[in-house]
């Protein structure tokens, strides 16, 4: 039998250090240690926090919060969400507000407005322009509608939306209302 030489020694444990760490890799890989199966979701914008919106113009704004399937049918959950005017001019300002899921897509859900708003369709439009600073409410809570159903071991996404219109411009022609 030969004799190896000392320059071999190196790589046969170079050869066996990678073997096992690649059994170990493979072992991790296959049980699952790699994957993790995260159910609480994380978000920056928790429902029930007050969220402030800014306008510097013909713009649209929109923040979306995660909401459990687990709340019955017209129940009112608090969400304030206000809107200001950051341009140098008035605006026109309107609002929406649905749950998205992707087996029901977008369904309508009502906002808590005062009553300088007028609903008309899915929307909702402040009655008089919104001068240059001003901060308006546009919702203290949203209400979900008494004939939709949720199945409550999903989440669904719950999305404001608030649509900003120069004040010189015809919203009649532009948004039709």
């Amino acid at each position: 039998m030969r004799k190896l030489k000392k320059s071999t020694y190196g790589f046969i444990f170079a050869i066996i250090v990678l073997v096992i760490a690649l059994g170990i890799t493979l072992y991790l890989g296959l049980s699952g240690w790699f994957y993790s199966n995260v159910t609480k979701l994380e978000s920056d914008m928790q429902l029930g926090q007050t969220v402030n919106l800014s306008l510097t113009g013909n713009e649209t704004e929109a923040v979306s919060f995660t909401v459990s399937g687990a709340y019955l049918p017209g129940h009112n959950l608090q969400q304030y969400v206000n809107v200001t005017n950051e341009s140098d001019k008035p605006l026109y300002v309107r609002a929406k507000a649905f749950i998205f899921s992707y087996s029901l897509g977008d369904t309508k859900v009502e906002l808590g407005i005062s009553e300088h708003w007028t609903e008309n369709g899915e929307y909702y439009y402040f009655d008089e322009p919104v001068e240059v600073s001003n901060k308006i409410a546009v919702s203290s809570y949203v209400k979900l509608l008494e004939d939709e159903f949720y199945d409550s071991q999903k989440s669904y996404v719950l999305t404001i939306v608030v649509e900003g219109l120069d004040a010189s411009l015809n919203r009649a022609e532009i948004w039709g209302y």
